[in-house]
Parts: C-alpha cells; structure tokens; sequence
C-alpha cells in the first residue's frame, strides 16, 4: 500500500525498524553520520546496516537489502553515490519497504538519464521517496534520526509541537538550529531536497493533519506537487493551525539559482504568492520572521485560533510603546487593547492605558507586576513587554514572572536588539509558556503572523456620533461649492426620472452595503426603488433624498483631516469602487500656498491621469484643486475630519455628489453632540 500525507508523516516520524544502505562505521563521513546518530540518540526501534564489504560494530549488518526479510524494515536511509541508488531503491521495493530516504546529490539535472530511471520509480512503485539531495528527516519523539545533519552534533531538538519541511537542506539546518537556540520544541523536520517523489506540499499536509503539530514552518523555492494544494487548503481551513512560509526565488536570479541546485522549476513569483494566499497560507518575509513566527505558535499554540488578538503593550520606554502601538494600529490583524477605565491594580504611579509606559529604573517588580496585572484584563488577549537591562534585573524580572505566570499570554521583548536576554533565562520563560523575541517590532510582526483570519463583517453603517452626512456638511462649507442638487422627499416629491433615491447621511454613510441607495431611470422604477430605500432608512433612523444625476467625468475622492503633527492634509485617491484597490494618491498640505498646491496635484499620480494622460482628455485641475483648497479651509476651522466622495471632475467644472464630516469635539456642534 502506497502511503500518502500523514499516514507517510507518521511513519517517518517513529519507524519500527530502519536500514542504513551505504553505511560508515566511521560517524565522520556523511554515509556514517545517519547510524551513528541512531545507535547513539536513542532510536529504539530495529536498526540494519547494509554495507557490501564489510560488518559494522554494535548493529546487525548485511549485504543487500535483499538478505532482510519481507517486510522487516519500515524505511531505508540511502547514504550511496548516485549510480547506486535507483538499483537499491529497487531492492528496497523489492522486499516491502514503505519509504526511503535518498541523501545523495547528483540527479539535478532532471533531463539525465540517473534523474529519468529514478523519476520513473518513484512514479510506479508504491515505495515513496524523500529526496534525492536532501539532509534528511528528523521524528524527534522516536529519535527517528534519518539525516546526516551537522546541528545534531552539537545538541538535539526538544520534544514538541512544531513542524519543519524546507526543500534546503542547509537552510533547513539554520531554522533546526534557531528552534533548538530558542528552546521551541520540534515535532519533525523534513528535508526535502529535489523532490522525486514526494512533495514539501504533502508532508505539510501530512503534519498539519497530525493531531501532536499545532504549526508548521516551510521554506519553499518551487511547488513540486500541486495536487496536494487542494488538500492543504482543506487541512488549514478545518484545523484553523497555521502554515508559515518563506517563498525564496522572486526573481528571475533567484530561480535560474533555484534550477542551478535543485533542477527546480520555479514559475511568477505572483502567481505562487497569489495562489498560496488563497490556500490559507501564511507568507513571511525573511527567514527571521519565519523562526519568530514558529517561536511565538511554539509556545502559545492557543494564538493562531484568536481572531484580531487585542494587543496590550508594556514598555520601560515610552518611544517602544509608541512604535509598538503604531504597528499594532497598522496591522488589520491586530487591534490594540482598549484597557482605559478597567479596575486593574497597578502601582499607584500608573493608570490603566495601552500602551502602558512603565519607566522606572531598577523596580524590576513594578515592571512585572505591570505585566502580570495587564494579562488579566477582561479586553487582552496578548501582552507585549518591552524590559532592559538598563532598568531591570532579569534574573528577578524572570524568576518573578516564572513564578507567578501571566493569565494572558506573553511576549517578552528587550528594548534593543544588542542587549537581549541570554539563553538560560529565555528557556525559563519558555517553559512558563513566554515566548522572547529580541525587538518590539519582531513580536508585534510575529503575533500578527500567528492571529488567525478574522471572519467579523465590517460594519455597514455610521452613527451620528461617528460622522454627519451631505446635509450637514453642505452647511459647513461655502456656498458656492459646485453640489448635484439634492432635496429631501419628504420635502418635496420626487422629479421626472432620471434621478439617484438614498439615504440622506443622517445615520447611514456607506450606502450601497445597506441597499440604501437605487438608481432611478423611469418612472416604473419609481416607486419600488423609493419604497426599498424607504424601508431601509426607517430601520436606521435616516431621512430620504433624491439627488440630481451628476454629469460624466473622472471620479475621485478627496478626504481631509487635522493631522496633529502637520495640521489639515488632504489625500486625493481615484474614486468608485476601486477606491480601496488602486494607488495613486495626492498629498496635499494646508501650509503650501495655493500655487504649490496645484503643482503637487498636476505632478502627482492623479494629475497624470487627470491632465490628457496617453492623449485622453484634460480634466479641470484647476477647480479641483479650489476645491481641495476650500475642503483644507474648512478643517482648519470647526471640522475634525471630512471627504467629499465622488468628487466628479469635468473637462470644465467639478461637480461634488456626496460628503461626510466630523465636528471637533470642542466646537459648537461636537460640544453639542457629546
């Protein structure tokens, strides 16, 4: 029987029996290395050399793996040269092995004769390969050490729930390294290397399907077997466990490197991202962000299953705090703890908010107790604490919060990348189920990574407390602004068609989510489209209008706010539905002069677009930017925040559809509303 996904993850991850072909007595060499690491870490399962010339010491050794009996042996490791190694996979099939794994280089070239015989095995045989080239695999539970890995000379994964696959071998060594320096247990690791029969999307499969894995890492240069995509979809949406991925060969060196080593083919780097994306996967960026990632899942398996973890920050330093809550901020899979008014005990000196800036120097336990105390907070699902030794001691800041573990998880940070906590305290925190991650900014990234896809709907509407309407707005701004007549129906009845029935903006900003919004163009469609955008305004609290139909032209939007850094600054972006999607935007800043003003605008994206871009029309820039200019005039005065959105622009003219405002809290209309 031909074993797939994780009934073969399984097999490679405690075999009851193994046979070295090609063994060394001789642990120096890397045909060697595979025994000596399974007689001497405590793989307990029946051990076979196969060596042609000679008996080995302390292990039962044949000729051929045709002197073993019928299915004696669960898996072969295959230490020969290449010319060897289709001829012992036959043997192996031969007598009823289930996997092999093949560490020998020499079939990248996929057109060779040595790549083709061995291609063709592992398409027809029920025996299934890992491999060629590859370092191996590693079941760490069995001390299944089927790899000539260097790492496993200097020290051995702990036990635990993380997995491993990268098709490098010695990229792979790096990441085995840093889990084992990070003290983030392994669960196995598989080297894939060349991938003749058995792909990295299969064995990630495999280990997430597995009910002892509760996240996987991988680095990937070039999907070998595409199949399993479908399957690997299926594996992350049902379990809800996360699959972080390093895709290497972006660009065109990249994979004519990728092919140089592997004889990987490696297609647009768009596609795969695009196409992983959608399969659930999580893409990282580099191979730190990777380990961070499997660091932060390792130790808090619970994370990759909350949607938009609320984020709590303690810093001794206010600026950390700061940064940390702007990538929080930033990060639509995050969302920062809203902690203020809670009754959380704290150190007189500080009161409950997030970020919590806890400057104190050598009070290691205000720090801590800080720490703690935010972790029980009804609105934190994840606290962030920024320590130094600057300010702290750690050997107490660690015993305390050993001893006393955090009700929320924790990430423990430093302050500075040149002053992290050594490894004996790190691996304390570990075991009290603390991750360490060097950098506020590497933990946020991390835990952001680690959050899992949120399913909440965006709201479909407003309140009056958020934002006010057309009506509203039209009241703060000139006269003169070039509006599409608008009335409301209860006002006045509606005209002869053509016309645009919707929400007045009372309530209801985002119109079309709701359906309160109908197009109307004959008096058939009169009154059903009333009638609809009646219903839904009635539901809402909102009042109906009917608007004018506004003229052709380029559709932008045109959103302004009282940056408190710069003052009001306005951002000009295409308009319509693909308002969110395309880029381009505007800056436009109230301290320019008008002059300036409009050269920013026709030198910017959408002036391009505006001004005969590729001989199309020229649009009226000019009275855009008088409107822009009059929109900055207005939130300089008693509004927070506004947008005028459509703004139509014509060849002559601008025409404004619709609009949506803030009062400042401390005008007469914001003191009034709250």
């Amino acid at each position: 029987m031909r074993l797939e996904g994780s009934a073969l993850v399984e097999l490679l991850a405690r075999p009851a029996s193994v046979a070295v072909v090609g063994a060394s007595a001789d642990p120096q060499r890397l045909s060697g290395r595979p025994l000596d690491y399974l007689k001497r870490l405590g793989y307990a399962g029946r051990l076979y050399a196969v060596n042609a010339r000679a008996d080995l010491p302390e292990v039962t050794t044949v000729r051929t793996l045709l002197d073993l009996e019928p299915g004696s042996v669960d898996v072969a490791l295959v230490a020969l040269p290449a010319q060897g190694v289709v001829a012992a996979l036959r043997q192996a099939e031969e007598i009823g092995v289930k996997a092999a794994v093949v560490i020998a280089s020499g079939f990248e070239d996929r057109d060779g004769p040595a790549r083709r015989d061995l291609d063709r095995l592992a398409a027809t045989s029920t025996l299934r390969i890992i491999g060629p080239n590859c370092v191996g695999t590693v079941g760490v539970a069995a001390s299944a050490y089927l790899t000539f890995s260097s790492v496993l000379l200097q020290d051995l994964p702990r036990p635990g729930r993380v997995g491993l696959v990268t098709q490098s071998g010695a990229l792979g060594n790096s990441l085995l390294q840093s889990l084992i320096r990070r003290h983030v247990g392994l669960n196995q690791w598989f080297s894939t290397g060349d991938e003749t029969g058995t792909g990295a999307i299969e064995l990630a499969t495999g280990l997430l399907e597995l009910q002892d894995v509760d996240a996987v890492g991988m680095f990937l240069e070039g999907v070998t077997d595409r199949q399993w995509l479908g399957r690997l979809e299926s594996a992350l949406r049902s379990t809800g466990k996360p699959l972080f991925v390093l895709k290497a060969a972006h660009s065109e060196s990249g994979r004519m490197a990728a092919a140089g080593h592997t004889g990987r083919v490696v297609g647009s780097a768009d596609a795969s991202e695009a196409i992983l994306a959608h399969a659930g996967v999580r893409q990282v960026a580099s191979l730190a962000e990777l380990a961070d990632a499997l660091v932060v899942a390792g130790v808090n398996p619970g994370l990759p299953r909350t949607e938009r973890p609320s984020v709590s920050l303690v810093s001794v330093s206010g600026a950390a705090g700061v940064i940390g809550a702007d990538l929080v901020a930033q990060d639509p899979r995050l969302r920062m703890a809203e902690v203020a008014g809670e009754n959380l005990t704290l150190d007189a000196r500080l009161h409950p908010q997030n970020p919590l800036d806890v400057p104190f120097i050598n009070e290691t336990g205000v720090f801590t107790d800080a720490v703690t105390t935010m972790s029980t907070s009804r609105s934190v699902d994840i606290v962030v604490g920024v320590e130094t030794s600057l300010a702290h001691d750690r050997e107490e800041l660690v015993a305390k919060v050993v001893a006393a573990p955090p009700a929320a998880p924790v990430v423990l940070t430093s302050l500075s990348e040149d002053d992290t906590m050594p490894a004996h305290l790190t691996e304390a925190l570990r075991g009290a189920g603390i991750a360490y991650l060097p950098t506020v900014d590497r933990a946020v990234r991390a835990i952001a990574l680690c959050a899992a896809e949120s399913t909440e709907p965006e709201s479909g509407h407003s309140t009056s407390a958020d934002l006010r309407g057309i009506e509203w707005v039209a009241d703060c701004l000139p006269d003169d602004l070039p509006w599409v007549r608008w009335r409301l129906l209860a006002d006045e009845p509606a005209p002869e068609p053509p016309y645009v029935v919707k929400a007045a903006g009372r309530t209801i900003l985002h119109r079309t989510e709701l359906g309160a919004v109908r197009v109307v163009r004959t008096a058939d469609e009169a009154a059903e489209a009333v009638d609809a955008v009646l219903a839904v305004c009635r539901q809402y609290g909102d009042a109906v209008m009917v608007q004018d139909f506004a003229p052709d032209g380029f559709e932008v939007m045109v959103s302004v706010a009282d940056d408190p850094e710069f003052g009001p600054v306005a951002f000009i972006r295409p308009g319509g539905t693909l308002a969110e999607l395309m880029s381009g935007q505007a800056v436009i800043w109230s301290g320019w002069p008008e002059r300036r003003r409009l050269e920013v605008l026709r030198g910017s994206r959408i002036g391009e677009l505006l001004e005969s871009y590729r001989g199309g029309k020229r649009y009226d820039v000019e009275e855009l930017s008088r409107v822009v200019s009059q929109a900055l005039t207005a939130v300089a005065g008693d509004l927070e925040f506004l947008e005028l959105n459509p703004v139509i622009v014509h060849e002559a003219g601008v025409s404004l559809v619709d609009a949506a405002g803030r009062p400042r809290p401390n005008s007469p209309e914001g003191a009034a509303s709250a």
